[in-house]
Formats: structure tokens, C-alpha cells, sequence
């Protein structure tokens, strides 16, 4: 007895190319010939088209849908459509590379060839030599994409006014304009003040040239990078460069990296005309004198706290400078000597000031703070994001914390909304490490009392001393009791010492 196969080839194709339109491959003849099929296909992959009938590759959807995924699927269209102007337009919008697979009838078209570099001025590449040395098509290919200066005919890489088009648009376009042209002082000269970078394609000679370099640096400090080293071991010219962009100490020479004015010049004038780009901690380009030098490392981790990093050993255990540091980036603490890793007040100035979304400045605390559950608790009351940096946690291994801290939440949600001081016992003797969270202390002290839960008292310092019971909390027995000294104490309150009488316990 014969098996009932359902013809499903069709359907299995379709899965298949919905998944990878380069799956078209393995369909029969007749499903390549399928418009819908294919549409799907090229959709999901415009290099399906490769693998159309014949008859589809002419199809001006089908092929349309292609070029609209992969400019470059315009190779295995037919003949005809790569000889269509709005087809092979779509292409190029989708990648310039794509011209190359048009007919040669195009190519040679000067009026498409200017349309072509005015929605692309890479398609110069894949112009006609006679369209390379034509000044109207490289402006508009320049204009378009500075780069695109590369493809221009050698007579117009000597061209002023393509030259200074196409810096306006690109850095390093300057960098094709010919060798004649990038020696020329005046060229140089108003060159750069359309666009400073081009100094970087001067020659060795105007790049030691001192108007040449200030007139760049004037602009944009970092074009230090592209001058002389005479020149960045000039005073002024740096002096100049630091003023207008911080980062431009990277390229000063190590001697003036070693000047005073000019390292505090960079450091006052860090994060106010860096570009995000070269931002980074100035105090790192600095000699290893002046890292070690109180004023600068100051006035450094005042602008920018990270610069603790690049201080000097001696002064990443000074309190002064890393709590300035923490004060002005929470994560500075990273670069603390551990002694003041193991500060209270250097690691809670770090954690009010932790702005960090993806980490905690908690992480770089001793590993004595980290796990001392009672100081956490003061981290999260200072910034309860503390508790959101998943790597904190797997770091410090608090999870516990967590999940008390979660437990208090909801306690503390319940506790506001019943009356007096019904609190939870069960939840007091499993958390008492962090009653002291909860803001109406008289009612849990009260609460504790009636309850005789003097070790919660006794382990929970600041619940006492928030009702102004000074000091700690012992339990002693009846004859040890002096209740007449804790009269004359200050601040105590006569009535909890008549309550606490009854529960055999002494002020120390």
C-alpha cells in the first residue's frame, strides 16, 4: 500500500526563504519563476534576485525590491533594467558601489553621471576618465562627498576651488589634493582656515611653519598633533593649543608637558571646549613631577574626579585630594589607596556623588565595608541606586541585603498603614540590622520594649540614640541597675528610664 505524500514543496521553499531569501537557490525552476515567491525572497535578501528566472530578473518590481534591500543585487538584473535611469538611481541611493553593474549606455551619459554623483560623489569612482577631469561633475561629487576627491583627474586634484569644496566636507579630503598644490604656503594658509585638520597634509616644512600651525591651532587644539616637534616644544604655540582644547597636552613636548602654567592651563581648561571625542582625564598626559604636584592634582580631580587615576601614589592616599575626587565623580574612589578605600566619609562622599547608571562606586570600597551590612544601608540610604547595578551585587555578594532591603519595602508600605506600633515580631527578629530604616523610632522602641527585645536594642545603636537614649543598651541584671547616675546624663528622658526599669536594664 502506497504512502500519501501532500505536495508541500512550495510551502517548505516559503518557510525557508523567509528565513534567507538566499534560499530561492534550492527552489525548482518553475517556484524561481514564482513572482510571488521571489518578491518574498529579494525582500528578505536582495542577492535572491541571483537565483530569479530569467524572465523575473526583468521584472521591474521584483528587481526594484532587490536593489531596495542590496544595491548591489542590480549585478543580476537583466540587461535592460541596468540600462533604466530610475532603477539604477534606486541602486546607487542604496550604495554607490552598485553604478558599476550599470550598462556602459549610462555610464557614458554625462547628464545621469551628474545626477549620480549628486546623490552619491563616490559614483565618481566608476565614472568615465573624460566625467574624472569634467569640473562641473567632480564640484557636485566633492560637494556631495569630500572624499570623493580621490577619483578626480590629476589636473583638478590641483583645482583650487574643488579642493577647498571638498575640505568643507571632509577631513581628510585634503590629503588627495596633489603634492604641488599641499606645499603651497598660501594654499596651506586658506586651507585651513576653511577646515584646521588639513595641516595634517601639509608639508614637513609648512608643518613647522609658525603661522602655519598657530592659525590651526587657533581653531582647534589638537592640530598640535600635526606640528613639528620644534613647534610643540614651542611655549606660546602650546600655551595656545591648551587654551582651546585640553587634550592638546597628549602632543606637547615631554619638557613643556613638565610646565606648570601649561599643565593647570590644561587641567582649568578641561571639559570646556573638549569635544566628547578626545575626553579623557588631562592629568594623564602630565609629567610625573607635576602628578605628584598638590595643586595640580587638585585643581585636576576638582574638574574632573576620574584624574585620580594618574596621581601619584603618595597623593591617592591624600584625604584631601581623593575626597575632592569622590566629591566630583563617585567612581574616582576606584583609584583610591586602600586605606581610604576603608574611610567611611571618603566611600559615602563617593556614593552621594555615584552617577554611574551601570555600576556602583560601592564595588571599589574595602572588602571590610563591603561587607558590613549596617554601612551598606547607610550607601542605600544616601542613593538607593545602589541596589540597581547587577555587578555591584554579584561583586559584593549582598544579595541578602537585597532581598531584606525588598522585604523592608514592603514592611515599611504596610507598617504606614495600620495604627500605633503593631509591628511585625517575626520580621524584627529576622531584620533587625535594618530597623533603624524605619523613620517613627519612638514607636519601635516602644514596640521592642513591650516586646523584651533587648538584643535588638542592644545590636541597634541608632535606634536609642534617634529617641535620645545615649549610648548603648545593655541587659543586667535587677542589682545592677543605677538608674540615679542615668538622671544627671543629658537628654535622657525620665519616662523610658521608669520604663526600662521593669526590664533589668542600665545606661552605660
Amino acid at each position: 500500500m502506497k504512502k500519501f505524500k501532500p505536495n508541500n514543496s512550495r510551502l517548505i521553499i516559503l518557510m525557508n526563504i523567509k528565513k534567507d531569501g538566499l534560499e530561492l537557490k534550492h527552489a525548482s525552476e518553475e517556484l524561481r519563476n514564482d513572482k510571488d515567491l521571489v518578491l518574498i525572497a529579494v525582500k528578505n535578501n536582495g542577492n535572491s534576485l541571483e537565483y530569479a528566472s530569467k524572465e523575473l530578473k526583468n521584472n521591474k518590481n521584483i528587481v526594484l525590491e532587490a536593489i531596495k534591500n542590496n544595491g548591489e543585487s542590480l549585478q543580476y538584473a537583466s540587461d535592460e533594467l541596468k540600462n533604466n535611469k530610475n532603477i539604477v538611481l534606486e541602486a546607487i541611493k542604496n550604495n554607490s558601489e552598485s553604478l558599476q553593474y550599470a550598462s556602459d549606455e549610462l555610464k557614458n551619459n554625462k547628464d545621469f553621471i551628474l545626477e549620480a554623483v549628486k546623490c552619491d560623489g563616490n559614483c565618481l569612482h566608476y565614472a568615465s576618465d573624460e566625467f574624472k577631469n569634467n569640473k562641473v561633475i567632480v564640484l557636485e561629487a566633492v560637494k556631495n562627498h569630500g572624499d570623493s576627491l580621490e577619483y578626480a583627474s590629476e589636473e583638478l586634484k590641483n583645482d583650487k576651488d574643488i579642493i577647498f569644496e571638498a575640505i568643507k566636507t571632509h577631513n581628510d579630503s585634503f590629503k588627495y589634493a596633489s603634492k604641488e598644490f599641499r606645499n603651497n604656503y598660501d594654499n596651506i594658509f586658506e586651507a585651513i582656515k576653511i577646515n584646521e585638520h588639513c595641516l595634517a597634509y601639509a608639508s614637513k616644512e609648512l608643518k613647522n611653519n609658525y603661522n602655519i600651525v598657530f592659525e590651526a591651532i587657533k581653531k582647534c587644539g589638537i592640530c598640535l598633533e600635526y606640528a613639528s616637534n620644534s613647534l610643540k616644544n614651542n611655549y606660546n604655540i602650546v600655551f595656545e593649543a591648551v587654551g582651546n582644547n585640553s587634550y592638546a597636552l597628549r602632543y606637547a613636548s615631554n619638557e613643556l608637558k613638565n610646565n606648570y602654567d601649561i599643565v593647570l592651563k590644561a587641567i582649568k581648561n578641561d571639559n570646556i571646549h573638549c569635544d566628547s571625542y578626545y575626553k579623557c582625564s588631562i592629568l594623564k598626559f602630565a609629567s610625573n613631577e607635576l602628578k605628584n604636584n598638590y595643586t595640580i592634582v587638585l585643581e585636576a580631580v576638582k574638574n574632573d574626579g576620574e584624574n585620580l587615576e594618574h596621581a601619584s601614589k603618595e597623593l591617592k592616599n591624600n584625604y584631601e585630594i581623593v575626597l575632592e575626587a569622590v566629591k566630583n565623580t563617585g567612581r574616582a574612589l576606584e583609584y583610591a589607596s586602600d586605606e581610604l578605600k576603608n574611610n567611611t566619609d571618603i566611600v559615602l562622599a563617593a556614593v552621594r556623588n555615584d552617577k554611574i547608571i551601570d555600576i556602583s562606586c560601592v564595588q571599589y570600597a574595602s572588602k571590610e565595608l563591603q561587607n558590613n551590612k549596617l554601612f551598606l544601608i547607610d550607601c542605600y540610604k544616601i542613593n538607593k541606586n545602589i541596589l540597581k547595578h547587577n555587578d555591584t551585587i554579584k561583586k559584593l555578594e549582598f544579595y541578602n541585603f537585597k532581598y531584606n532591603i525588598i522585604k523592608y519595602h514592603d514592611f515599611i508600605k504596610k507598617f504606614h498603614n495600620i495604627e500605633n506600633n503593631k509591628f511585625n515580631k517575626r520580621f524584627i527578629e529576622e531584620n533587625y540590622d535594618i530597623l533603624h530604616l524605619i523613620e517613627n523610632k519612638e514607636n519601635l522602641y516602644n514596640y521592642l520594649i513591650e516586646n523584651k527585645m533587648y538584643n535588638i536594642i542592644y545590636q541597634n545603636e541608632e535606634i536609642h540614640e534617634n529617641i535620645k537614649i545615649i549610648y548603648k543598651i545593655c541587659i543586667l541584671s535587677m542589682s545592677d541597675i543605677n538608674i540615679d547616675n542615668a538622671y544627671n546624663e543629658e537628654n535622657i528622658k525620665i519616662e523610658y528610664i521608669e520604663k526600662l526599669k521593669d526590664f533589668n536594664i542600665i545606661f552605660i
